[in-house]
């Protein structure tokens, strides 16, 4: 047990060293899960978090994100509350009718699709998924590529505007 312990936490940790020198979004979570990904799929040496573990894992997650709420984005918030409902409101309209076309066309479940198309951070849709009992993979894959298109159509776009990113 503390060799595979020892093996899993070797993979995350070097999975998300990797991801960091090649500057990927969300390079900590991505390429730790990238790593121990890898190890499960190549060997038997992979430990799973137990469910207490992964309780504390979620309450830890929390935290992190929870700092992140500052009395100045929440005055930003307040001042734009309309323009940012209604993009909001058309980001999960239309999530809801890709999930929907993604859940009657292809093998998807109910809840991967729904969840694979939800606006949300990478981290988020990970736990949530995690515990709504949809495919995690695939999610996360959907979340990847939704990051990873908009940081780079953002990024040409704010070089095409005279700003850096």
């Amino acid at each position: 047990m503390i060799l595979h312990l020892v093996s899993t936490a070797g993979a995350a940790l070097a999975g998300a060293g990797i991801a960091t020198l090649l500057r990927l979004p969300a390079a900590p979570l991505l390429g730790a899960m990238a790593g121990v990904a890898l190890l499960g799929l190549f060997s038997t040496m992979s430990w799973s978090i137990p469910s207490t573990g992964r309780w504390l894992v979620y309450c830890l997650v929390g935290w992190l994100l929870g700092q992140t709420i500052t009395r100045e984005a929440l005055g930003v918030l307040r001042t734009a509350a309309v323009p940012i409902l209604v993009t909001v409101g058309l980001f999960l309209l239309f999530g809801i009718v890709m999930a929907l076309g993604l859940w009657r066309f292809t093998d998807l479940d109910g809840h991967t699709a729904l969840l694979a198309t939800a606006p949300g951070g990478i981290a988020q849709m990970g736990v949530f998924s995690a515990e709504a009992r949809a495919n995690v993979p695939v999610v996360l894959a959907i979340h990847l590529l939704r990051v990873t298109s908009v940081i780079v159509l953002m990024s040409v776009g704010l070089k095409l505007m005279g700003e850096r990113p």
